[in-house]
């Protein structure tokens, strides 16, 4: 956007500025700078236009100041979610390929060959050696088979939980 000369008062004084923004934006900033400092001099008959400017400004900076660190600390928190999101997905894939009989393979080679969606029921189905004989379908592998080992439902009831967790529920 090209930049555009405007003369503007601002706590009657008359000046020219130049911005890229748009004319309406402009004449909102200086209406907001012009009331908050006609604000602060009514107030107190103490404070001068230039320390009523100065009272705004320090005001405007430490709103700033504030939002970029309120921006850091979402941004952190994201960057946590993420790490969450990746170690869950890294675990339920863990869990369903050493299920699944595919135990030499790591999460990210998985990863890598299928891009596995979070939505289990559009993930590829699994090669038919991988599945175990007793199983026709990726349904059967939730089911408790009577001769497997105790540990077995408690990975299966992990792997709903954290199935459950990444759809949102």
């Amino acid at each position: 956007m090209e930049k555009k000369k405007y003369s503007v008062r601002i706590a009657d004084v008359d000046m020219n500025i130049i911005s890229d923004e748009r004319e309406d934006i402009v004449m909102r900033l200086v209406s907001l700078l012009d009331g908050e400092i006609s604000s602060i001099t009514s107030q107190s008959r103490n404070y001068s236009k230039i320390d009523a400017a100065i009272l705004v400004a320090l005001d405007h900076a430490s709103n700033r100041l504030k939002a970029e660190k309120r921006v850091r600390n979402l941004e952190a928190q994201i960057a946590l979610y993420d790490a969450n999101l990746r170690r869950l997905r890294e675990e339920n894939i863990k869990l369903k390929t050493s299920m699944l009989g595919k135990v030499s393979e790591t999460a990210e080679d998985i990863i890598a060959e299928e891009q596995i969606p979070l939505d289990t029921h559009e993930e590829k189905a699994p090669a038919p050696e991988a599945v175990p004989e007793e199983a026709h379908d990726i349904e059967e592998l939730f089911e408790e088979p009577a001769e497997e080992p105790a540990e077995e439902p408690a990975k299966v009831d992990k792997l709903r939980q954290i199935e459950s967790l990444l759809r949102g529920n």
